[in-house]
């Protein structure tokens, strides 16, 4: 188990937790913080990760609570608003005083290609058609464009906290707009480059239904897609 890395964008700060060492001694450890009985082992180990990152962020763990929808609160910083995703191996953590936060991290897999259809909208299908249109590209490019738009509309989704959103018609995300920093590409080059390097950038989304502007900031590492979503 062990701090991935943390980050500072100036409006949040977020950081990534991997699971791997404490699923074997996760029932020796003795956290700093209480831990709740639980019947799986793995959801105990996310339990005491997700309080160990935001330990580790400056944020006492022993102050997380949810609200009756499940989005997690602090007690003490009602004005501070974190956002918590997992995957089978990582946690993230994300701390803003913006209202509207999300962080989601998902590890690669071909699954998604068999369920693009519960969330991806015939418009952003056609973008990547085009975008990918008379191009060679890597194996992984079709799947990171749908990681992308998954964890932001997952993002979205934490943010709003809206439990009848509609993934395909009320949420929706342009990857081809996106700005890239130092470890950058931009544009077409983005998803024609090489995947397997540390990429990050940011592009825009929306909440249709009522025209809410997002800033998504995403991280492609060899293993998972990580996206922040933070209001305009």
């Amino acid at each position: 188990m062990g701090l991935v890395y943390t980050g500072d964008l100036g409006t949040y700060r977020y950081g990534v937790w991997k699971m791997d060492t404490e699923q074997q001694d996760v029932g020796n450890v003795s956290p700093d913080f209480p831990v709740p009985e639980f019947k799986s082992a793995h959801r105990r180990t996310e339990f005491i990760s997700v309080r160990r990152l935001a330990l580790a962020m400056g944020v006492d763990p022993s102050d997380i609570d949810y609200t009756v929808s499940g989005k997690p609160l602090l007690r003490s910083l009602p004005e501070t608003h974190i956002s918590i995703s997992h995957s089978r191996r990582y946690a993230a953590f994300m701390v803003s005083k913006q209202v509207y936060t999300g962080i989601d991290i998902e590890e690669f897999s071909e699954r998604i290609l068999r369920v693009r259809s519960r969330f991806m909208s015939e418009e952003e299908e056609n973008k990547l058609r085009q975008l990918f249109a008379g191009q060679t590209y890597p194996a992984e490019a079709e799947l990171i464009a749908l990681y992308l738009h998954w964890c932001s509309k997952e993002a979205m989704y934490k943010a709003l906290d809206i439990p009848s959103l509609d993934f395909k018609q009320d949420l929706k995300v342009d990857i081809c707009g996106i700005n890239g920093g130092d470890n950058s590409a931009t544009g077409d080059n983005f998803l024609l480059g090489n995947f397997l390097k540390k990429i990050q950038g940011r592009f825009k989304a929306y909440y249709t239904p009522k025209q809410i502007r997002f800033n998504i900031d995403f991280f492609i590492r060899e293993d998972f897609v990580l996206t922040c979503c933070s209001s305009e």
